[in-house]
């Protein structure tokens, strides 16, 4: 075979090799991340105290008695 195909085929080849090497370690990335995801979903917040807004009174002063 030609030299020049030969190293066009290695070349791609390797690049072949890098993708699918860095898919798979995507997918396991991907596998890590859901069960983390699964394991924060399955775990129950603590319920929050509801907010209480405070009441508008309306302020006096006390002048003192005249």
């Amino acid at each position: 075979m030609d030299p020049e195909v030969q190293a066009l085929i290695a070349v791609y080849q390797k690049r072949l090799a890098d993708v699918t090497a860095q898919a798979i370690a995507y997918e396991a990335r991907i596998t890590i991340l859901a069960k983390q995801i699964q394991e924060l979903t399955q775990q129950q917040p603590p319920t929050p105290e509801p907010v209480k807004k405070p009441t508008k009174t309306k302020k006096t002063t006390d002048a003192g008695t005249f």
